[in-house]
């Protein structure tokens, strides 16, 4: 019980996210560093691409994906995710103002 306390009252240190790429997949999206997003981007751009992507993501885990799973590779820096909230709440706050006292959507 006290340990529960004491990681609660002491987050752990939360690494900054930082610059990464993410490789959308049919069924699960992986986080890459821009060195492998690029080494992925080649084997995509190839006449003959392989059946696999064989690759390592940002934490370490080896993943090895079919190359026709996968949708997108897109960047994604903390500059992006930021604008990304910026208007996300202005949205919000726009569609806050749009509603009627008494609509019962939310």
């Amino acid at each position: 019980m006290n340990h529960t306390r004491e990681k609660q009252e002491s987050p752990e240190e939360e690494l900054p996210a930082g610059d990464y790429f993410v490789v959308a997949t049919e069924y699960d999206s992986y986080y890459v560093t821009a060195e492998t997003a690029r080494e992925l981007g080649r084997a995509l751009d190839r006449f003959w691409r392989p059946r696999w992507l064989k690759f390592v993501d940002r934490h370490g885990a080896r993943a090895w994906v079919l190359t026709r799973s996968v949708d997108a590779i897109r960047e994604s820096t903390e500059l992006q995710r930021a604008g990304d909230r910026t208007f996300n709440r202005a949205l919000r706050r726009e569609q806050k103002a749009d509603r009627r006292w008494d609509d019962d959507e939310y």
